[in-house]
């Protein structure tokens, strides 16, 4: 399993964890996961996750989750292409956060790798 912490600016960071390979998860070949963190003094509090929890026939997308509610977000994610998801999750970002952040977030989000193992 892959993990780690991507720091955006001082008041928001990315968590990224891609878990093993798995045959469930079609397309990317494994689970992965992509949250959003916004610093606080004693803790940090989720925002957003992203991941492609759902395996079933046709749900292979990725979707949103926000905390505290049990409904999933699909944002107009329709695509498994990993340079238009990252786009995607930027305007997420960007839209539940500040604009004057899109700079900070555009280079946090560029360093993400594909969870697509070959």
């Amino acid at each position: 399993m892959e993990e780690g912490f991507i720091t955006v600016n001082k008041d928001y960071m990315i968590f990224y964890r891609y878990h093993k390979r798995d045959p469930k998860y079609r397309y990317f070949n494994r689970k992965f996961e992509i949250a959003l963190f916004k610093k606080d003094n004693a803790k940090s509090k989720l925002l957003l996750l992203l991941d492609n929890c759902d395996t079933g026939p046709g749900k292979w997308f990725p979707h949103i989750h926000k905390p505290g509610l049990d409904k999933k977000y699909y944002l107009g994610i329709s695509t498994l292409n990993w340079n238009q998801l990252k786009n995607k999750l930027l305007e997420c970002f960007v839209s539940e956060t500040k604009e004057d952040y899109r700079e900070d977030f555009k280079k946090a989000v560029d360093k993400l790798l594909s969870p697509k193992l070959s």
